[in-house]
């Protein structure tokens, strides 16, 4: 065997074994944990705990994003070597988003379509079939507020379920910040959360006037990178949350001029930012590397004659 056979038959096996399914996998089941425990939290009167899965959701988000990052970066280095990756069949697929999960929304059902139904002032019917992901539930809720369309945003809410549901708590975190950009003209600091707020805040309250105004404070202060001032002992219930954070975008949608129709270009900025960065990093990554690497014969040897032991 070569050695170029063999450095591709290393690189091959490397690359195979990134976890990134197993990693954007656990994101899925941690998302899905935060619904029963979410059901757990308010059933007791412990901390929570859902809101903090959520964020470790995000980050192994990110964790698969950088593998698939490592992934590329070997796929480019083979190319130039003329060695052929996929020999062994198609790389795996990665699910990225929220889906619904019927046990889950079974066990559920009842104490989500109460606490949407104590936000909305509305009774719950017969559920039928909802959003499959919480980037169509998304849409959904910004254009029933939009249209200040209460039952229609009640019947949305209920038949979506808790998984998807509670979905849009890590969802609408980019797109706020996005929106917030494009409001202010820059990504949005301390000094912008004023503006911010008058943008924002004003839709959740004229849509759901029930629904706590704590939830939608510290999501907007934590867009603006302030530190939320909390008024109350106890935790956000994590419904509140996540209808707040769908509110917020709805807000900021209205506030820039646009409909719930352009959330899917927004979500493509967004993405498309978020790889962009991705690849920033493995550009800067690479540059240090090529920093570090000693390319002259001599010195490398001198390099390698100050490591040897006296």
């Amino acid at each position: 065997m070569s050695l170029v056979q063999d450095l591709a038959d290393r690189l091959r096996v490397t690359r195979d074994d990134l976890p990134v399914a197993e990693v954007a996998g656990a994101a899925e089941r941690l998302r899905t944990a935060s619904s029963l425990l979410a059901w757990v939290m308010h059933q007791s009167s412990g901390p929570t705990v859902a809101p903090s899965l959520g964020v470790a959701a995000s980050h192994l988000d990110h964790a698969a994003a950088a593998l698939r990052v490592a992934q590329d970066a070997i796929d480019d280095y083979c190319c130039v070597l003329g060695i052929s990756m996929y020999s062994d069949g198609p790389a795996p697929v990665v699910p990225t988003q929220v889906h619904r999960v019927s046990g889950v929304d079974t066990q559920l059902s009842d104490w989500w379509s109460t606490r949407i139904s104590e936000l909305t002032g509305q009774s719950t019917d017969a559920r039928s079939d909802g959003a499959p992901t919480s980037a169509e539930l998304l849409r959904q809720v910004a254009a029933a507020a939009l249209d200040n369309d209460t039952k229609r945003l009640h019947r949305q809410l209920v038949n979506a379920g808790p998984a998807v549901g509670l979905g849009l708590a890590a969802v609408c975190p980019p797109l706020l910040r996005r929106l917030a950009t494009d409001l202010v003209g820059h990504p949005p600091r301390l000094e912008d959360l004023a503006r911010v707020r008058r943008a924002a805040l004003p839709l959740p309250a004229e849509v759901l006037p029930d629904l706590t105004p704590d939830p939608a404070e510290e999501t907007i202060a934590r867009v603006c990178h302030a530190q939320p001032q909390r008024k109350a002992s106890q935790p956000n219930h994590p419904a509140d949350v996540a209808v707040t954070s769908a509110l917020l975008v709805a807000g900021l949608l209205r506030a820039t001029g646009r409909s719930a129709d352009d959330l899917a270009e927004l979500e493509e900025r967004v993405h498309a930012a978020a790889g962009a960065a991705g690849e920033a990093a493995a550009e800067r990554a690479k540059s240090h590397r090529a920093e570090l690497r000693i390319t002259d014969n001599a010195r490398r040897r001198s390099a390698v004659d100050e490591l040897r032991p006296a």
